[in-house]
């Protein structure tokens, strides 16, 4: 049987399997029976890019069931696996509903466009912060993964999320903004504008629940340093055509 690897990110693991990304994320939402649910996002990672994979130890244990089903998953690594991971490894990113459906990204450059809105950055890997910030991506990665710093990280992985009206006026209305205590939000933006020197500002310091796909803006972000990689979210023009099925299935709570 084929053997895929996988980058997971919630939780952070590396994953040796027979399964194919769809099938894989179907697996890692819903399990075999169907008896857990939960939403998952994941790279595809190429092995031959990748140095510190036990492959001795996966080559043996990745192995089919006595009765010919496909070994779903074998574990790598739990600890610190984003950053053992080469940015040149990272295949496509996968997001999986809580039912089990699956949109693959794929990686595109990112326009680096100058302006004055705040940008709302919820971060995965290392930590699960959310953070209000006047820094573009790309400037937000060099910022994080600066070592020179005292409080750095060799690398860091985060999704762009939606202000609307908020990215340029604080007291604006959140619209349909689906946030929680949006009065603290907006006090966070507030201070973040009235201080000069501030560059970020803590909106949430621990993300608790799965991840709001409608809230996404411009997509996800994985970097080190100067340099990273940009995975687009689809416009919801094409979410409504081309990926009804994920996207219905990602706008509906199905447990």
């Amino acid at each position: 049987m084929e053997k895929y690897y996988y980058l997971v990110l919630t939780p952070e693991s590396l994953i040796a399997s027979h399964l194919a990304p769809f099938d894989f994320g179907n697996y890692l939402s819903v399990g075999t029976q169907k008896r857990i649910h939960g939403q998952n996002i994941f790279f595809e990672v190429n092995p031959e890019k990748m140095k510190d994979l036990p492959f001795e130890y996966l080559n043996k244990q990745l192995i089919p069931y006595p009765n010919g089903e496909p070994k779903r998953s074998v574990f790598a690594s739990i600890y610190r696996a984003l950053e053992r991971t080469p940015l040149a490894a990272l295949k496509n990113l996968y997001l999986s509903t809580d039912d089990g459906k699956v949109l693959e990204l794929y990686s595109s450059d990112y326009e680096e466009i100058e302006s004055d809105e705040i940008h709302l950055y919820q971060q995965f890997n290392p930590i699960t912060t959310r953070v209000a910030s006047k820094l573009l991506p790309n400037e937000f990665i060099g910022f994080l993964t600066d070592t020179n710093k005292p409080v750095s990280t060799p690398k860091i992985f985060f999704v762009e999320l939606l202000l609307n009206e908020l990215a340029i006026d604080p007291h604006a209305s959140l619209d349909n903004l689906p946030y929680p205590n949006p009065d603290h939000l907006r006090e966070c933006l507030v201070k973040l504008n009235e201080t000069k020197s501030k560059l970020t500002k803590t909106v949430l310091r621990f993300m608790q629940g799965d991840l709001n796909y409608r809230t996404i803006k411009s997509g996800f972000f994985v970097g080190e340093k100067e340099r990273y990689l940009y995975f687009p979210f689809p416009k919801v023009r094409e979410l409504e055509s081309k990926y009804y099925s994920w996207w219905r299935s990602a706008l509906t709570r199905h447990f």
